[in-house]
């Protein structure tokens, strides 16, 4: 009996050392950012009024794909209240196989830096994709439709630090440290064609909504 008592201390003393293990070597985050959750949808170009100015382009303009992102800057005392920098990687997967050439999904990539982000919940960043980008990846024809348009998405945050959180549009999508997006082979990579928001005629709308953004001239 004593034997078999001593047996099982030893297999539950071994499994706690493993257990310990294996969480020691999976990375962990940084918990200063929490990504609530990834919001794609289609919207219109902004309607500018203003006198003495005359639209020239005819008929309704086709929809901007945005993706907006709720998240909080958690308050901790080893870490500045404003941010100087946080830097947004977005991961964009279309359902766009049985258009592209190789007929693998295109995955666009780009990222956007904002600055001075307070210690607060309830935050707001944004990225776009131009209508033009995304009818040359649907066959000249501008997707309105999220479900039909988007297989996934992901989002990183990193800081002076490194990573401090990420997110998919499916759980499973994550690992760790990694993202679906890790492994680019399954799909065709196009980068630096997603926008911030000085870069398109939302720029001037929705100022105290979003989080300011580093413009690219000053990067």
């Amino acid at each position: 009996m004593r034997s078999s008592h001593l047996l099982t201390a030893v297999l539950v003393s071994v499994g706690v050392l493993i257990s310990v293990s294996v969480r020691a070597q999976q990375p962990q985050l940084n918990s200063e950012i929490t990504i609530q959750k990834i919001e794609p949808s289609f919207v219109d170009s902004p309607k500018i009024s203003s006198p003495g100015y005359i639209k020239k382009s005819q008929g309704r303009a086709p929809k901007w794909l945005e993706i907006e992102v709720l998240f909080d800057r958690n308050a901790s005392p080893h870490a500045p209240k404003f941010a100087d920098e946080l830097t947004f990687n977005y991961y964009i997967l279309l359902k766009n196989e049985a258009e592209s050439e190789d007929r693998k999904p295109t995955m666009l990539t780009g990222s956007v830096i904002h600055v001075h982000t307070p210690q607060e919940k309830g935050l707001h960043a944004v990225a776009y994709v131009n209508p033009r980008t995304l009818a040359k990846f649907f066959a000249g024809k501008v997707p309105v439709n999220v479900a039909q348009s988007l297989a996934d998405y992901g989002v990183t945050v990193s800081g002076k630090d490194g990573l401090l959180a990420i997110h998919s549009m499916k759980p499973q999508g994550v690992k760790g440290d990694k993202g679906w997006w890790s492994d680019a082979s399954p799909y065709s990579a196009v980068p630096g064609k997603i926008l911030s928001k000085d870069e398109t005629p939302f720029g001037p709308f929705e100022w105290d909504y979003f989080e300011p953004v580093k413009s690219k001239s000053a990067n």
